[in-house]
């Protein structure tokens, strides 16, 4: 007969929560598995069902949960799921950037709707750049890199490792990869329309009779989505490079801050 102590399943049942901090924090943050649309039964399935897979090969250290060592551990978890996960959702806060500028210059900035990304209201170009980073993102298996992204730093920042709280710096340092990647997706719509609208000045100026919002409004959403159309292979190669990009910032984050012993 097979008897189970009761110091020996604590133990068990301890070393299990441990583990899962990380994957959970990961889970708050990252793309996609953060959206409102995926419900918390299906987070805490992928965070138990991913636990009881790492809880093999993954060592961890016997720390008292209720105690200030313990308590400092588990921040210390959360803070380096939570940093890997902000990193890569970095890519899909530029699209959102992005999409805000262009809805505003193509005058559909009252055109908003539920993303499903976040649960607030956003415009319908951010809506469309979103879900075609979500796509992107699946298909050249964005949440693959992600996750093995998390397993490598059990390996780097071991559980009960000195924790380098600098990783939330390298945090707000890549976040100007935000901005940069924003700017660099929305500038040719950006140009073009404020061209477009300087044209429709210089009309106005020379017809003063002509009815400016029943002929440059119209014509100015033709416009934005005509070029949105035109350079969308090239926003798709874009949002490609800046998933890669966030990998890459993701995994040297994790290597180049591991903390010294």
């Amino acid at each position: 007969m097979i008897v189970l102590q009761e110091d020996f399943v604590m133990g068990k049942l301890a070393d299990f929560f441990l583990l899962s901090i990380r994957l959970s924090a990961l889970f708050l943050a990252a793309p996609i598995l953060s959206a409102s649309a995926v419900s918390l039964p299906i987070r805490i399935a992928l965070t138990l069902g991913i636990t009881v897979v790492l809880a093999g090969v993954i060592p961890v250290p016997k720390v008292d949960i209720a105690a200030p060592a313990g308590i400092m551990l588990i921040f210390g978890e959360a803070l380096i799921g939570l940093t890997i996960g902000l990193i890569f959702q970095l890519a899909f806060a530029a699209l959102a950037i992005a999409g805000e500028q262009m809805a505003a210059s193509m005058g559909l900035g009252f055109a908003a709707m539920v993303d499903p990304q976040s649960g607030s209201q956003s415009q319908v170009i951010t809506q469309f750049l979103t879900i075609l980073m979500t796509l992107i993102f699946l298909v050249v298996g964005g949440h693959h890199v992600m996750l093995r992204h998390l397993a490598d730093s059990y390996q780097v920042l071991p559980i009960g490792g000195p924790i380098n709280t600098a990783m939330m710096m390298g945090v707000v340092r890549a976040a100007s990869l935000m901005f940069s990647a924003a700017l660099i997706i929305a500038l040719p719509i950006l140009i073009l329309l404020f061209l477009v609208n300087i044209l429709i000045g210089l009309m106005t100026r020379v017809s003063p009779q002509m009815n400016i919002f029943s002929v440059g409004f119209p014509f100015t959403i033709l416009v934005g989505f005509t070029v949105l159309l035109v350079s969308l292979p090239t926003v798709a190669n874009g949002m490609t490079n800046l998933i890669t990009t966030v990998s890459d910032v993701a995994r040297d984050l994790i290597l180049t801050e591991r903390p010294q012993p």
